[in-house]
């Protein structure tokens, strides 16, 4: 089994849920089927000493 996980953001517009689907359907078509969505806080700037900000990880599993 292979997984694929990818940041999805923390903030839909309905572009970006349009966006989303485009994603969803991409690796569908190269045989990844969605699994689940999990949140992480991110921290940004120099050794993680920045604020912190909530996104969103997919992740995507492919069967061998």
């Amino acid at each position: 089994m292979q997984y694929k996980i990818e940041p999805i953001g923390a903030s839909f517009t309905d572009k970006s849920i349009k966006d989303l689907e485009s994603v969803l359907d991409a690796r569908s078509q190269s045989g990844y089927n969605f699994h689940s969505v999990f949140s992480v806080q991110k921290s940004n700037g120099c050794l993680g000493l920045g604020a912190e900000q909530t996104t969103y990880l997919a992740v995507f599993v492919k069967k061998d």
